[in-house]
This record gives structure tokens, C-alpha cells and sequence, in this order.
């Protein structure tokens, strides 16, 4: 049964319930708008709800849609080649000079936009591309000459977080922390075997913010839980890398920590300079301002306490730059190591 209310917030918003007298788990990811949600107690009344006002292909589990819906919005996004010029640029001077000949992995591929191909296939002898959406890194492929074309491996429909399988189970119930731990070291070994390798050089792009959004999208959740997940997506993806990349070889996680969707002040720092905006930044956040997330100063931490980055030279992280991407401004930093 279908209880349907409004309530009023900075905007209207329609609400549709269960009815059941339980805190709501799940929002409807088949329905969800700006405007409207449905809220359920539990993935049962989701999909009794979902096999009432949603046609067949929209009932199942919502891991699949959620494929689904990140092969929809790439397949509906604009060209943004161009606008990411700038951002490709400094993803690219990431590529260690040395490499010259070996493989190279890059997790979050998706439509390329930020990856140089054609540099890169002069620079590796083999570029294995890595995203949830096979069909997007092969419209990306289909568009590069003979001899990039080549160099490209494909690895279409892998869940780089290795956790999109328990959206619906932990939708229910969260695990606890050993249990939750345990799925960490399961994930990062699952995905890394999916993949192969191990690679001279590794590479994120800006994947890693993206990871979550799946659980965004259909969970109610408390803010304990999204910090609980968050630190494990970033966990997998960082024992990820290590296990992809071969000993002494390269690894560079690209991340963003900040939108002007959730910042809008994040804008007026549109215009200033490369040396400037690491104080601006910094000057903001000890102000309490902004909030990054992750933290890049923590994450360069983990790195070396876990132990996987060579001493010599130690991990580094860049300062940040600001990333177009056409519907908002992204801040960006970028980690990079040397495998132990």
C-alpha cells in the first residue's frame, strides 16, 4: 500500500511510503527526482512497490539498474573533449617518463574524456582500459586510429568499488565493522582478479567519488553509515592499486574532494592561479568553510602507514586544480606512488 504524503522543505517534495511503522531504508531509485521519492522500510516492500508502478524491467535487484542508469547517462552526456582539456592535461603528466614500452591500467576509464589515448598508446605497448560501462570504453575505442585501437584492452562491466553486489543486502542491515572489513579484503581480491596484471603503471581518474553513488541513490541512510561505506570504497580502491601494480611499478589515484554543486563558493576560485589556489584552499577549510572528502592529507597518511609505497622516493600528493566538467566545478588532487 502506497501512503502517499507532502512535505515541505526548501521546495515541495512528494513523498510516497510503504505505510509500515519502521524507519524508511530504501528510496526507489526506478522513480526518484528532484521532486518525488519513494521510501521503503525494507528491500521487500521496494520491490512490491516497484512490481506495482514500474514496469518488469525496472523490478529485480537494483545493482542492475544501477549499471544500467551509469550506461544511460554516459550514453546521454555531452561531448565535453574540449572542456576537459586542461584537466587531461594534468591527468596525463601523471604518467611516469620512465615506463616507456610497459602496460599500463587505468581504473574509471569510462568515456575517456580525460585520457589522451593516442599519447598514451605511444608510450605503452598495452592500455588496459577499466569501467563499469563496456559500451562507453568502446565508443571511445571505435573512435582512435588503427594503431591506438591496437594497444587498448577492454574490461567492460567490472564493479571497480566490489561492492555493488550487497546494495540491496546492506540496504537492509549494514554489516558490522568485522564483517564489514571482511567484505573489504573480499572486494579488493575479487577485482583485482577480474583485472589481471599485474601493470607497470596504474592509474584512477577521478572514479573513486562515483563509487558510492549507486548506494546514494537507494539507500536511506544514517550519516554514520555513508562515513562507514565511504572509508571502505576508499580502502578497496587503495589495496586495489597496490595489488594491480607490480612491485616497483607506478600508481596514481586522481580524486576529486569537492563540488560546487554541494560548494557553490567553490566557483570563485574560478580565476585564481595555480600557485594560488593551495592557500585559498587551505585557508577555507581551516576556516571551517569547505569540507574535503576524502581528505587528500589523510590519504596520503594511509598510504604510508599501510606500508605497500616504496620509502624512495616516498608517496607524494600534488596540490589541487579545479576540474570543468561542463554541469559543475570539481577540486581535484592527485596521489601517486611507487609499489613496494
Amino acid at each position: 500500500m502506497v501512503d502517499w504524503v507532502q512535505v515541505q522543505s526548501d521546495r515541495e517534495v512528494a513523498l510516497g511510503t510503504c505505510g509500515h511503522n519502521q524507519p524508511p531504508r530504501r528510496v526507489c531509485d526506478a522513480c526518484k527526482t528532484a521532486r518525488y521519492a519513494f521510501m521503503a522500510c525494507s528491500n521487500k516492500c521496494l520491490r512490491a512497490h516497484q512490481h506495482v508502478a514500474h514496469h518488469p524491467g525496472m523490478t529485480g535487484d537494483t545493482a542492475t539498474r544501477a549499471r544500467r542508469a551509469q550506461a544511460e547517462r554516459n550514453r546521454r552526456s555531452a561531448n565535453v573533449w574540449d572542456l576537459f582539456a586542461s584537466h587531461r592535461a594534468r591527468v596525463m603528466s601523471l604518467i611516469p617518463p620512465d615506463t616507456a614500452g610497459g602496460t599500463l591500467c587505468v581504473l574509471g576509464a569510462g568515456k575517456c574524456d580525460d585520457l589522451d589515448l593516442p599519447f598514451l598508446a605511444h608510450h605503452f605497448a598495452a592500455i588496459h582500459l577499466v569501467d563499469l560501462d563496456g559500451e562507453a570504453m568502446e565508443r571511445a575505442r571505435d573512435r582512435q586510429p588503427r594503431h591506438v585501437r591496437d594497444a587498448l584492452v577492454l574490461h567492460g562491466g567490472v564493479d571497480v568499488s566490489g561492492l555493488l553486489e550487497h546494495l540491496d543486502e546492506w540496504g537492509d542491515a549494514f554489516p558490522d565493522d568485522p564483517s564489514l572489513l571482511a567484505a573489504v579484503f573480499r572486494a579488493a581480491h575479487a577485482v583485482a582478479q577480474a583485472i589481471g596484471g599485474p601493470f607497470d603503471v596504474t592509474l584512477s581518474t577521478c572514479v573513486l567519488s562515483q563509487l558510492a553513488v549507486p548506494f546514494r541513490v537507494a539507500w536511506a541512510a544514517p550519516e554514520s553509515t555513508w562515513s562507514k561505506l565511504n572509508a571502505a570504497i576508499a580502502a578497496i580502491h587503495v589495496a586495489l592499486l597496490a595489488r594491480i601494480t607490480a612491485a616497483g611499478g607506478s600508481a596514481s589515484l586522481v580524486f576529486d574532494v569537492l563540488s560546487s554543486e554541494d560548494a557553490p563558493r567553490l566557483t570563485a576560485l574560478r580565476d585564481h592561479s595555480a600557485e594560488e589556489l593551495p592557500d585559498a584552499v587551505d585557508a577555507w577549510s581551516q576556516a571551517g568553510a569547505i569540507a574535503l572528502e576524502p581528505d587528500p592529507v589523510t590519504m596520503l597518511a594511509q598510504i604510508r602507514q599501510l606500508g605497500i609505497a616504496a620509502p624512495k622516493p616516498g608517496p607524494s600528493l600534488t596540490g589541487p586544480w579545479l576540474w570543468d566538467t561542463g554541469t559543475a566545478l570539481q577540486l581535484v588532487y592527485a596521489l601517486s606512488f611507487r609499489r613496494a
